[in-house]
């Protein structure tokens, strides 16, 4: 007492090491001292203090043992405490112990006994595990609970040390749960948990027990008061808990044995009152139990109600056990879930992010065909009232695209769907949403009035529209604007309209609302580039679209406002657009801005090439060397792309010339000469800065390449255009008063290298990696990461975590669900890069819960790169 005075009486640090050094010094005299005063076990009291203050105190372990020897319980009690303390299982002078401790596991004094069995199981090791398992064995057959309770305790080390012992335990630990004593039956219990978890084989032969069991269970149940093992108003809930468990692991895969529990379950899940918390503990372990057994129907809807009224609780943590224990048997109760769909929807709306991430997967995880409209109603419903949190926001429209699109019951939702996010969330949204709105109203000529005037209409009244709105809108405006301006159109959008009752009725607009519209987006400070881009091409396209003078002039003057813009881009769209405007030739005209084809389907995520990143925005290496206001628009780059692209930027200046010599017009009438192919969905969307590469000139029926492009060139300049494919100065550069260079040679294809690394295959899960190289960024490796689950039950809070060493760098990216149903893969997307001369390795740390038992698996190494 006077040394923890002292040391809280400390001002400083200083003062207080000061004390501590004191008094070790104090201490170690008297250990030097043979004569034996009677306080060194006060002396390693005050150590275990000084220990726990954090200073070394290693010169007091063989004091400790010395006190282990004393045949006073005062001492023994000490000594074993610092042996606890102060020793662990890897040091070799614990290996002096082991005699001390047979004696005293042999003690007439119970206390002293469990003094004994307290050490070893808390730092008994390999070597003296196999030493005195047999002592511990004996003690089994003691008349005392509490020497019983102490060695099934120690037991629990001993077959954690030494696995191949579990066979010699296995009748002991039975023989335990023939007493009533609750202290004894808990240890018992956990005993054999812990030999069936660590070998599964030893169930059958544990599960004679299991009426023994039940019948613990049933008196328990109905028991009354007992004030001794009363937690309010529930007798025990710990070794309830625990038998509950217990019969889990004995049930699964048994039809006999959980046939023997069900009565039991069903009794405990009606009569345990869920007000308190041990209620709802217990029901948790029934709900599992069930879950994991053969179980009736009628049983499992039991454990399903007993989920969902967990789902109504206030407690966050009873919530999410509810969502996460519902996920994992959504594939097998699919139906007695969905009554609960309502509470689930209510889950989205709780400001815990993460009961909203596991409600968001049931959510997705319950859409059928026959809910799909209810809940993706909910779903956009909530989308429309929630702020911030952007991270959640993208997942939430993510997977409210993917059940559409996998349920849709028809265009016009589908479609109504679609232009739902953009409006709701246009910045969080990826530019999939756009791309799949821009193909159903492509494929669906009867939808066109109707989306043109839908987005026309959200761009007038939303004060501050979102970048992908207006993107959307002016790209609609501008392939489909004639439907706002007839009288057919107008009708047939109104037609379509009328699924949608909170939708004003669409007026017929005149040309110049329309080009007035366009006029304020692009002069409002918010306008990027890139959407000034989308608004120069939808009037060129317009011009055709209305054929009024006033509407011409009006459109010309807009396009014409850009020639001199300080945006490379747009300025060279504006005077090729000017030209064309003037060009006389009406039918190459119209070709040349004609409706853009449709492609035939859209790329979807499971479809990309490998190592392809999951986003939906272009990653075009090009890209990638464009200025730095270019950039802004694109997705974020990973730090080792933007390393290798500040690395090539010293090559633009030999790069740049070969992109861009050839004028925009040109390759638009060369393929207005062509066949129309239909491009990509990411290719309709694609304004940057940087123009796409010429097409390469396909010869002429007479054998001279280019020639139809030639005679289009020539009748919209009025220049011959030569054969080789330079154009005169009298083309867009020409105008300019700049001669044209004559292409430059375009550069050999980048190859890349594909190839796959089986990283896991083992209790139903495989993992694998699909990696792709780039000869133009060594050491960066794309990976696509395949989970893929053949068991029968679904494998739920799958994680997967990647080390890399100091040489190199990763990026990853979240799975796409943590919850791995049967044979339905998920993927992941990962990058790594060697900024080293050693080779490529990296780690990978797998973490799951299959059949109720969570497991997790040692690290793996991957060095197989090529």
């Amino acid at each position: 007492r006077e040394l923890i005075r002292n040391v809280r009486a400390c001002k400083s640090s200083a003062e207080e090491r000061k004390v501590i050094f004191k008094e070790c010094a104090l201490i170690r005299t008297s250990f030097k001292e043979k004569v034996d005063t009677g306080l060194r076990h006060r002396n390693v009291a005050k150590l275990l203090y000084i220990h726990m203050l954090g200073y070394p105190t290693h010169f007091g372990q063989m004091e400790s043992l010395k006190l282990i020897a004393s045949p006073k319980f005062i001492e023994k009690r000490i000594g074993y405490l610092a042996l606890m303390l102060l020793l662990d299982e890897t040091q070799e002078v614990l290996m002096l112990v082991t005699n001390c401790l047979k004696n005293d596991l042999k003690h007439k004094n119970p206390y002293i006994v469990g003094l004994a069995l307290c050490s070893m199981g808390n730092i008994s090791s390999a070597d003296i595990a196999r030493d005195l398992s047999n002592e511990v064995i004996r003690l089994f057959r003691s008349g005392n609970p509490y020497i019983k309770k102490k060695a099934a305790l120690c037991a629990i080390r001993i077959v954690r040390k030494v696995p191949e012992m579990i066979s010699d335990f296995i009748e002991p630990a039975s023989s335990l749960l023939s007493t009533k004593q609750h202290c004894v039956l808990v240890s018992g219990i956990a005993l054999i948990i812990e030999m069936l978890q660590l070998k599964k084989k030893t169930a059958s032969k544990f599960r004679k027990l299991v009426p023994q069991l039940v019948r613990h269970l049933k008196n328990l149940l109905l028991a009354g008061y007992v004030s001794e093992f009363d937690v309010v108003g529930i007798t025990d809930p710990f070794l309830q808990c625990k038998i509950i468990e217990l019969l889990r692991l004995l049930g699964t895969g048994s039809s006999r044995a959980s046939e023997e529990m069900s009565d039991i379950l069903a009794q405990v899940s009606i009569n345990t009152e869920p007000s308190k918390n041990p209620g709802n503990a217990i029901l948790y372990e029934c709900v599992q139990t069930i879950m994991a057994i053969d179980a009736e129907d009628g049983l499992r809807h039991l454990a399903i109600n007993i989920l969902g009224r967990f789902l109504l609780h206030r407690d966050n943590n009873i919530r999410y056990v509810a969502l996460n224990t519902l996920c994992g048997v959504i594939h097998t109760d699919t139906s007695s879930i969905q009554r609960h769909k309502n509470h689930i929807v209510d889950c989205l709306k709780d400001p815990d992010v993460s009961i909203r991430r596991r409600a968001l997967d049931l959510i997705y995880a319950l859409v059928t065909k026959n809910n799909v409209s209810g809940l993706v109603r909910e779903l956009v419903n909530y989308l429309s009232v929630t702020s911030g949190d952007e991270e959640f926001k993208r997942m939430l429209t993510d997977k409210i695209v993917l059940v559409t699109e996998k349920f849709t019951p028809s265009k016009l939702w589908h479609l109504n769907t679609l232009l739902s996010l953009v409006e709701i969330a246009g910045e969080v949204t990826r530019e999939s949403v756009a791309a799949n709105a821009v193909l159903v109203v492509g494929h669906n000529a009867t939808l066109q009035p109707y989306a043109v005037h839908r987005m026309y209409s959200s761009l007038k009244k939303q004060v501050v529209p979102s970048e992908a709105l207006r993107r959307l809108a002016i790209f609609l405006i501008g392939e489909y604007g004639n439907h706002l301006v007839s009288a057919e159109g107008t009708a047939s959008a109104n037609k379509n309209r009328n699924s949608e009752s909170k939708q004003e009725k669409f007026v017929q607009k005149t040309p110049e609302e329309v080009i007035g519209t366009i006029k304020y987006i692009i002069s409002r400070p918010t306008c990027t580039p890139k959407v000034k881009a989308y608004v120069l091409n939808a009037l060129v396209k317009l011009s055709t679209r209305f054929s009024g003078a006033s509407e011409q002039e009006l459109i010309a003057g807009l396009i014409k406002k850009y020639t001199s813009s300080m945006s490379v881009e747009l300025q060279q769209r504006s005077c090729e657009y000017t030209r064309l405007l003037e060009l006389g030739n009406e039918a190459v005209k119209s070709k040349i801005v004609s409706t853009m084809p449709t492609p035939e389907k859209l790329i979807r995520q499971t479809e990309k090439k490998v190592g392809e990143d999951d986003d939906d925005d272009d990653d075009d290496d090009d890209d990638e060397d464009e200025d730095e206001d270019e950039d802004e628009d694109e997705d974020e780059d990973s730090e080792e792309e933007e390393q290798d692209t500040r690395s090539k930027r010293k090559h633009r200046s030999t790069k740049k010339p070969a992109k861009k010599t050839t004028p925009k017009i040109e390759q638009k009438a060369a393929a207005a000469a062509k066949p129309a192919v239909a491009p990509s969905v990411a290719s309709i969307f694609d304004m940057d800065d940087s123009p796409a590469p010429a097409p390469a000139p396909q010869p002429s029926a007479g054998g001279a390449p280019g020639g139809d492009a030639a005679n289009i060139l020539s009748s919209i300049f009025g220049d011959a255009v030569p054969s080789n494919g330079a154009v005169s100065n009298g083309g867009a550069m020409g105008m300019m008063g700049a001669p044209t260079p004559a292409p430059a040679p375009a550069p050999a294809p980048v190859k890349s290298k594909d190839f796959v690394i089986n990283v896991y295959g083992a209790n139903g899960l495989s993992v694998v990696f699909q990696c792709r190289t780039d000869a133009s960024k060594p050491g960066v490796y794309r990976i696509r990461a395949v989970f893929t689950n053949t068991n029968s039950s679904p494998i739920t809070d799958f994680d997967m975590k990647v080390a890399v060493p100091p040489w190199m760098k990763k990026m990853i990216k979240p799975a796409q669900s943590t919850t791995l149903a049967p044979n339905t893969p998920v993927y992941q997307f990962l990058q790594i890069m060697n900024q080293g001369a050693k080779s490529p390795v990296m780690k990978v740390k797998l973490d799951f819960v299959a059949n109720g038992a969570k497991q997790s698996l040692p690290p793996i190494t991957v060095n197989q790169f090529q």
